[in-house]
């Protein structure tokens, strides 16, 4: 199953981009470190949502961290392939996905996954889930459904 997904902070970057609650733009937060100041506050991945599919304890869509190697940017849309879930003690969890040029299927097995694990969890107790876990999540979220079957 494969879902198309919004960047909002892209690989590289060091600031805090978020979509507006009233999704009528992105709005710059500041400095990442300021807030998660593991690699300098560097985003490891791509960092981005499904739209509208909610998590429903922060009624906010559903982050996805997205192992890629291409160059995207803010308000680029990806077709993402789900490979696991990180829980995190707070309940904001992230779908793990790859898109097309990345080969691997577990999370295990990319060669940024200490560092996003170190990143995404800093100040959080995490744990991780595959594939299955972060599909039967994703189902249980409220859901208007940006699935691409």
């Amino acid at each position: 199953m494969k879902y198309e997904i919004v960047i909002e902070i892209p690989k590289g970057s060091d600031r805090r981009i978020h979509m507006k609650y009233d999704g009528s733009g992105f709005e710059d937060f500041g400095p990442i470190k300021e807030k998660i100041p593991i690699n300098d506050g560097v985003m490891p991945v791509h960092y981005g949502y499904i739209e509208g599919i909610k998590n429903s304890t922060e009624k906010d869509d559903v982050d996805v961290l997205v192992f890629s190697t291409k160059q995207l940017n803010t308000g680029d849309r990806v077709n993402i392939e789900v490979i696991g879930i990180m829980f995190r003690d707070d309940n904001d969890h992230k779908i793990l996905a790859k898109d097309d040029t990345v080969d691997t299927l577990s999370f295990d097995d990319l060669p940024e996954a200490g560092l996003v694990t170190k990143y995404f969890g800093y100040n959080k107790q995490v744990s991780f889930g595959d594939k299955k876990q972060a599909l039967d999540y994703l189902s249980s979220c409220e859901n208007s459904s940006n699935v691409l079957h």
